[in-house]
């Protein structure tokens, strides 16, 4: 099967395999609940931070990872695509989750292989080369590529996994992001991510019916990490190497949640005098379900929200090719978000919770 046509036939067979992804996500999750019951291999209640009630399988990310590798190696069979860095640096991230997962790495540990995964996909051309500045204003950055490519993925990979919270959070996120990306991507020619960004959709939504709350599975530091550099990845591929607007509007807005989420984590902590690495209460969804909302309540808000904010870059990006009205737009949806954030009380540590503990 050749895949590098146009027309009808490109779009029938990325459909194909995206479906595939998501059939392959259906079947496998059942097996992987039920062998991890067995293996007592589940996320225990603490009456704490987590707000499950009940032991809860906590290796989705495998079934998550598989799925989209498997949909991914019969595309490379069956077609003229070929993914070995995008799969082998994905892979090493979600190894790194999944030990953890198991051992609890030390903070430095999980960075150390996020970093590795990171350090595969720029040698394989996952790169940020230039920026498009406000005012029309192109650099190329050189040798500097390489530490903000390697700042971003793994900026990215942590903020899918801080904002893992709740039951279907990450990963709704997730899919939204993913097919706003494969959007872009698709808009700007450039087949390959809009491949890996609608195989990954298919793998999220089909893990995504076992993870809506209320949960039989989570998605546990393997999952979400490995969503997050594969969210990563694909932006730079398919958005910032070929968005005319300022360079990362488009993915800032399409994963306006978690780094926005994030970004309030490392201010609330600096501002605590904690560790960075340490968890607390203090996010977005713990600080709505202090107001009253339901968990379900609070996931399907985000939903929207990402929704928003991906339908905007979509516009961005097709209308919107002046750099400045796009920065402009960022601080003004930064300002709005800034606000909303604020009056929550994200930017204050909950009280009783000053102690340190691994995030």
């Amino acid at each position: 099967m050749y895949l590098g046509g146009t027309g009808d036939s490109l779009l029938k067979n990325i459909l194909f395999f995206s479906v595939l992804s998501l059939v392959l996500a259906l079947v496998m999750v059942p097996f992987v609940i039920r062998f991890s019951e067995r293996k007592k291999w589940l996320d225990i209640p603490d009456g704490k931070r987590k707000i499950h009630t009940k032991p809860i399988p906590r290796l989705g990310g495998v079934a998550l990872f598989l799925s989209f590798f498997l949909a991914v190696l019969f595309l490379s069979l069956f077609t003229d695509f070929s993914f070995p860095f995008y799969i082998l640096g994905g892979g090493v991230i979600f190894l790194t989750g999944l030990v953890d997962d198991f051992m609890s790495l030390p903070p430095w540990g999980k960075l150390l292989g996020q970093i590795l995964g990171a350090l595969i996909l720029i040698r394989g051309g996952v790169t940020i080369q230039f920026l498009t500045l406000p005012w029309n204003e192109m650099v190329y950055l050189g040798n500097w590529s390489y530490p903000l490519t390697l700042l971003w993925i793994v900026g990215i990979t942590n903020a899918l996994n801080l904002i893992d919270g709740l039951d279907g959070l990450s990963t709704g996120i997730g899919a939204i992001a993913s097919f706003t990306l494969g959007i872009i991507a698709w808009q700007e020619g450039r087949i390959e991510p809009a491949i890996l960004s609608f195989l990954l959709v298919g793998a999220t939504v089909g893990f995504l019916f076992y993870n809506f709350p209320p949960a039989k599975i989570f998605l546990g530091d393997s999952g979400a990490l490995f969503l997050g550099g594969m969210l990563a990845t694909i932006s730079v591929q398919g958005a910032v190497k070929s968005a005319a607007a300022f360079t990362l509007a488009v993915p800032i807005l399409i994963l306006g949640v978690p780094i926005l989420d994030t970004f309030f984590a490392i201010i609330r902590r600096s501002k605590n005098h904690l560790p960075v690495s340490c968890a607390d209460r203090g996010h977005l969804h713990h600080r709505l379900l202090e107001r009253g909302y339901s968990p379900r309540g609070v996931v399907i808000l985000f939903y929207g929200i990402s929704a928003l904010l991906g339908v905007i870059a979509i516009i961005v990006n097709t209308f919107i090719r002046n750099d400045t009205y796009s920065l402009l737009l960022i601080l003004l949806l930064f300002a709005i978000f800034w606000e909303w954030g604020k009056n929550l009380g994200v930017l204050d540590v909950p009280k009783g919770e000053k102690t340190i503990e691994k995030s």
